[in-house]
């Protein structure tokens, strides 16, 4: 049975790309979570990227998240860089997209 060995988050109040993480030693197997917040409807890509974390990111999953919803991706390694990117979300700092990542080695 493999190991939980990374998780990390992103939250999003408006539209933008977050940080490359590595997840290059737990990328067996990886999980991602999408979530909207209440009255939140957007669109999420999830980027990967091979070598330096600088650089173009080639998408490998879109998601569109609709009002409080809860979206799941997996994707099997190996894997190094993974970052969200938002690329349309409701026009309000109240609301939130939350990008969850859990990874195993």
């Amino acid at each position: 049975m493999a190991d939980l060995t990374a998780s990390h988050k992103w939250v999003f109040t408006s539209t933008g790309t977050g940080d490359p993480f590595n997840v290059r030693p737990y990328s067996q197997g990886i999980t991602l979570g999408i979530e909207s917040s209440s009255g939140c409807t957007g669109v999420t890509q999830i980027l990967h990227r091979m070598g330096p974390s600088t650089g173009p990111f080639s998408v490998i999953s879109t998601i569109v998240s609709t009002l409080g919803e809860f979206t799941t991706d997996q994707f099997m390694g190996p894997l190094e860089w993974i970052a969200p990117r938002v690329t349309d979300k409701t026009a309000s700092t109240a609301t939130t997209i939350t990008v969850y990542l859990q990874g195993n080695g």
